[in-house]
């Protein structure tokens, strides 16, 4: 192999962890979510950590609990409980993209009513790293693109 090949295999190897890879979907919008702090005031974050340190208190917690206590643990860990993030459809699934607040500033405005009335999509590729079981966090934007199609909702 010559060195050129070389460098840029190794190139590769070093730039992409294990955890990151290459996605591509589209905006889905959920009518009533909460998936972290972002955007709530200190005094609705006290109220949050309130109720969450309740439920650590229950004896026999269901596993809907157990999971959201979790979630919501890993949301901590991986300091992802305060960034702002979107739901993405992808081929397998919908899942929560955490985001830079810049590459936000680019997403916030699309609203799931004009899309929809407008029969367009947003469309992403993005590389993302996994953080731990279900965190998913966006390390580069490579595109936003508003196609034709159907805006995915759910309740």
């Amino acid at each position: 192999m010559n060195k050129s090949k070389l460098f840029f295999l190794v190139f590769i190897l070093i730039s992409c962890s294990r955890n990151d890879k290459i996605i591509e979907g589209d905006l889905a919008f959920k009518t009533v979510d909460f998936s972290n702090y972002y955007g709530l005031n200190q005094n609705k974050i006290d109220k949050f950590d309130g109720i969450i340190d309740s439920m650590l208190k229950i004896k026999n917690p269901s596993n809907d609990d157990l999971s959201f206590l979790s979630y919501m643990d890993n949301l901590k860990k991986y300091n992802v409980i305060k960034s702002p993030y979107i739901r993405l459809k992808t081929k397998d699934s919908i899942i929560i993209v955490y985001l830079k607040e810049n590459d936000f500033e680019k997403v916030k405005n699309y609203n799931s009513n004009d899309l929809i009335s407008n029969n367009r999509k947003i469309n992403f590729k993005m590389k993302i790293e996994t953080r731990g079981k279900e965190i998913y966090y966006c390390k580069e934007l490579i595109s936003i693109k508003e196609v034709h199609g159907k805006t995915y909702t759910s309740k």
